[in-house]
């Protein structure tokens, strides 16, 4: 029979031994979570990237369809060369301009950012996230002119159907 200090000896070296795995497994555990973190903005940013890559290409077709739009619309109010108008493509102008420079700034749709670091992933995230941003807002500006000349569409239409039954 093992003595109360044998056994005490044998309890402490399990114990260490139990400690030490315990280490070891976590440390383990904790390099996979970062490397699963990293997997997992490398992936949100690869999704990201495809999606303002698209915002960004439709941004151009849709500035032209509103600019169309709108120059319809003033002529049939007949208001089609005024300072209104002026004011309205210059600002169109402008937004072109932007949309065309956000083109410029897209990332590489085909960068799997396999070789970079959490911390550069973050970033590059931040990055994206606000060209997103600038897209839709210019997106929004002109669906918005897009619904607002639909109805002033249908004001001139029904204007002229109450001219002409009269």
């Amino acid at each position: 029979m093992l003595s109360p200090a044998t056994l005490g000896v044998v309890t402490g070296i399990v114990g260490t031994i139990t400690g030490l795995g315990g280490l070891v497994f976590s440390w383990i555990n904790y390099r996979s979570m970062q490397q699963t973190k990293a997997l997992d903005l490398r992936l949100e940013l690869r999704k990201q990237v495809c999606d303002v890559h698209a915002a960004v290409k439709a941004l151009p077709d849709l500035l032209k369809q509103s600019r169309a739009s709108r120059h319809t619309v003033l002529a049939a109010r007949g208001v089609g060369r005024s300072s209104a108008s002026k004011i309205w493509t210059d600002e169109w102008e402008s937004d072109l301009k932007i949309s065309h420079a956000l083109a410029g700034e897209l990332p590489a749709a085909d960068e799997t950012y396999q070789r970079s670091k959490r911390e550069n992933l973050e970033s590059k995230l931040v990055e994206v996230h606000a060209l997103a941003a600038k897209a839709a807002g210019v997106r929004d500006k002109y669906l918005a002119a897009l619904a607002s000349d639909d109805k002033e569409r249908e004001h001139i239409r029904a204007f002229r159907l109450d001219s002409m039954s009269e």
